[in-house]
């Protein structure tokens, strides 16, 4: 409800990802007005992430410093840390956590709002063929449709398998030759595909009508 409100708005991705996961206040720090939480992955990656750095152990602390959501002001404090062999500050941590929570859930809410939005503009390019087919202006036999994947090598190697799959019509999906989930288009959760699947996909659907002269 929140991205489409915000998509009827015109509200840019980042805008709807603000409604997403609220607003932080001045006073506490904390966010206030968000619908949306980290998720269970996310979780226990900062859970994770806070028992070593409270561990007090060298090699266990170090690892912070392999996360790119860190906040980096924390990281001399950390290293001075590391160097004179001594316990971070319990409160220095708390603050680091709390930063690092924060920003996973600034990526959360950005990854929900644009992939949702991407995910309508080709549900509603879908929609449109088929309200062409549903007027009889074009037929079944005369619409073919084009799986795409952006061809950069960092595409889901099932989506490279289903680039250049073709199907006739509107009405059957493309499937995932590794998975076996059945998409209408890229993106689509209609048929039951897992988030592995559609999550940050960036494929298109080529429609081409062939028109009989």
């Amino acid at each position: 409800m929140h991205i489409l409100a915000g998509m009827v708005a015109n509200n840019t991705p980042d805008q709807i990802a603000r409604s997403l996961i609220g607003t932080r206040t001045q006073t506490t720090g904390r966010r206030k007005g968000g619908v949306i939480g980290l998720n269970a992955r996310q979780v226990e990656f900062i859970i994770d992430a806070e028992e070593k750095l409270r561990s007090g152990d060298p090699a266990l602390m170090r690892e912070y410093f392999r996360l790119t959501t860190r906040d980096k002001r924390f990281d001399a404090t950390i290293r001075k840390a590391i160097e004179s062999g001594k316990a971070l500050p319990s409160e220095t941590t708390t603050r680091a956590i709390e930063r690092l929570r924060d920003r996973n859930l600034q990526l959360r809410g950005k990854t929900i709002a644009r992939d949702q939005s991407i995910t309508a503009l080709r549900a509603g390019r879908h929609e449109g063929f088929k309200q062409l087919l549903d007027g009889g202006k074009v037929t079944e036999d005369q619409i073919e449709r084009t799986w795409s994947d952006t061809g950069d090598g960092r595409e889901r190697p099932s989506h490279a398998l289903l680039d250049k799959q073709m199907v006739k019509g509107m009405s059957l999906p493309f499937i995932s030759p590794l998975t076996g989930a059945q998409m209408m288009y890229p993106g689509d959760t209609s048929l039951g595909a897992p988030a592995s699947e559609t999550v940050q996909c960036r494929c298109f659907e080529s429609i081409r009508i062939r028109y009989i002269r």
